[in-house]
């Protein structure tokens, strides 16, 4: 059901773009979170748009090598020329993608933990307005349940490109449907978040994405939804997942 040296070839293919991502989202953390002049805007551009557009492109470019590049290339003749199983070969591929976005979100946390204690700032001016009426920090826990919730988002989003690298057998209608998917949904949430800040109307664009399930305000002012929110992410990667699955194990491959 695991195959362990599949698992290596992704991680030595995908390492460089993994350690890119990973390195400018934890230097804009940073940024964001110790600079004077930027610390206003730690949730409303970083932790609002940041945390899903950088995951976001690191699963569209990931998703799409994990099979569909393969199969396009035929070297996924070679994976499947060994007893390795198709489904053997969807679940090992799975399973880095989510450990790997996983991995990411775990560094930045740890990199924004570490510098919050060094330059702590109260949670009002973290978004942005120092007069809501919001006392107290920034604390750890904060952080943890912020990255948390943005992680699993990306891992629907994640699950979903690698939904279509699964159903088709070319890059470019693997990278196409998934770069739409991503598009819409980063694009959606952008014009959501201008609705929340004030301009009518566009906060009905929160209906169209995913990202509406990340929900950084709902953590700050200690309100639980946004751990009932995580359940529609999560549904939605688990049936991506076993659909791209399924199509993968029953479709003719140009092997």
């Amino acid at each position: 059901m695991f195959s362990l040296p599949l698992f290596k070839q992704s991680v030595r293919s995908n390492a460089v773009m993994w350690g890119a991502i990973t390195g400018v989202m934890s230097l804009l953390c940073v940024q964001f979170a110790a600079l004077e002049m930027t610390q206003p805007l730690l949730f409303t551009i970083f932790y609002g748009m940041m945390t899903t557009i950088l995951p976001a492109i690191y699963v569209l470019v990931t998703a799409n090598k994990l099979i569909a590049a393969q199969v396009d290339r035929g070297s996924m003749a070679y994976v499947l020329s060994t007893p390795t199983k198709r489904t053997t070969v969807t679940f090992t591929q799975s399973v880095f993608l989510v450990l790997s976005l996983v991995l990411m979100f775990a560094v930045q946390t740890l990199v924004h933990i570490i510098v919050n204690a060094a330059v702590p700032i109260s949670v009002a001016k973290a978004l942005g307005d120092e007069a809501l009426p919001v006392a107290g920090e920034l604390t750890t826990r904060m952080i943890v349940d912020v990255n948390l919730s943005a992680m699993t988002v990306c891992i629907a989003l994640g699950a979903a490109c690698l939904m279509f690298s699964g159903i088709f057998n070319t890059t470019k209608y693997s990278l196409g449907m998934s770069g739409i998917f991503i598009g819409v949904n980063i694009l959606a949430n952008m014009l959501a978040m201008f609705g929340n800040l004030g301009v009518s109307g566009l906060d009905k664009f929160k209906y169209l994405t995913i990202c509406s399930f990340y929900d950084y305000q709902s953590v700050i002012f200690s309100d639980n939804d946004w751990i009932k929110k995580l359940i529609f992410p999560i549904l939605i990667a688990l049936l991506t997942l076993a659909v791209g699955s399924a199509v993968f194990r029953k479709k003719d491959l140009p092997l």
